[in-house]
């Protein structure tokens, strides 16, 4: 292949991700009622179980890119978001985080942080459900997670348990989750379609 049509390639794929971003809002409605009938799902329900099993097992591995850490257990949620979409997604988030919780326990239960793993799975559902894993569409769910879910109420949950002032907490927790947005989106735009194309070409029912 040419260097011209490599240019031309790129351009095309640049032009379809953002041409395509605004059926996220466009078909909002249809998506959070094709993710529900999911649940009804046969196929579904044991791709989901597989997930969440993944997740238990990865879930305390991660990777750094420079100084920034990247969990992997967040790939396992973004998967279940793009498969499964917002409702089914964040079902099985919240569901995931309990059992691992159950599998290995960490002081006493909290719900903040279950609810901080289903608006993970919400949000990925919402922008990758039945798409094409784009730049604009991960940046957007990681950006709404990373500065609401993990930033804003992290903070609220620590503060809460651990008596801390949250003024004091919000400004560096903040700070820190917006470094991470570009590094962990071109992370989850790199791995996602090499995760899909490995699962599809193991015959694995998604």
């Amino acid at each position: 292949m040419s260097v011209k049509e490599i240019v031309c390639a790129v351009k095309e794929k640049t032009v379809s991700a953002f041409t395509g971003y605004p059926k996220v809002f466009t078909g909002m409605s249809e998506n959070f009622s094709r993710s529900a009938r999911e649940l009804k799902s046969y196929r579904s329900l044991c791709g989901m179980a597989l997930l969440l099993a993944l997740g238990v097992v990865v879930d305390q591995f991660s990777f750094y890119v420079g100084p920034i850490k990247i969990g992997v257990g967040s790939i396992v949620s973004a998967m279940l978001g793009c498969f499964y979409g917002p409702v089914a997604g964040m079902l099985a988030a919240g569901a995931g985080d309990i059992v691992k919780y159950l599998i290995r326990p960490d002081g006493a239960f909290f719900f903040g942080y279950t609810l901080n793993a289903m608006l993970g799975g919400l949000f990925y559902g919402i922008f990758l459900y039945k798409a094409q894993v784009s730049i604009p569409r991960v940046l957007s769910a990681k950006l709404l997670i990373n500065m609401i879910v993990n930033a804003l109420l992290g903070t609220i949950w620590y503060s809460m348990l651990y008596g801390k002032g949250f003024y004091a907490l919000i400004v560096p927790r903040l700070t820190a989750n917006l470094i991470k947005i570009p590094v962990e989106t071109i992370v989850l735009s790199i791995f996602l379609p090499v995760l899909i194309a490995v699962m599809r070409r193991a015959k694995v029912r998604i």
